[in-house]
């Protein structure tokens, strides 16, 4: 595992910083925006397990980049182990999980997201007044 943090220009033995050429993305983040989800596990377990819920320099949480990846596995993984609040949370500029996932075309994390409770989000507005199903 700290190859693949080293091959996506993290520092070696620095499991929680952004001091990186990633400056908005901690490495927990990265790995979940990427789709690793053995990574994602690995940095839990060895330290990273505060970042779950952690946000980048754009307030958007692993759940959001990883909602906008459309990566089914790692999104659930996350509400296991304590990103369940983030299904709703906003970013900097409004934008929920489920705008994220509906933007992208992820049909699979946006029914995943509207059954384990953003159903709501689907009318939901981001601060340009844009729905997810805009």
């Amino acid at each position: 595992m700290r190859v693949w943090l080293k091959k996506e220009g993290f520092q070696e033995g620095d499991l929680r910083s952004t001091r990186s050429i990633h400056p908005y993305m901690h490495p927990l983040g990265h790995a979940c925006y990427k789709g690793e989800l053995n990574v994602c596990k690995w940095l839990h377990a060895h330290g990273a397990a505060p970042d779950i819920t952690k946000v980048n320099g754009y307030i958007e949480t692993p759940m959001h980049v990883t909602c906008r990846s459309g990566h089914l596995l790692v999104c659930k993984w996350l509400c296991e182990v304590g990103a369940a609040p983030d299904i709703t949370k906003t970013s900097v500029n409004g934008y929920t999980p489920m705008h994220f996932a509906c933007g992208w075309g992820h049909l699979s994390v946006c029914k995943w997201l509207f059954e384990v409770g953003a159903a709501a989000d689907i009318t939901k507005a981001t601060n340009d007044g844009f729905t997810p199903m805009f």
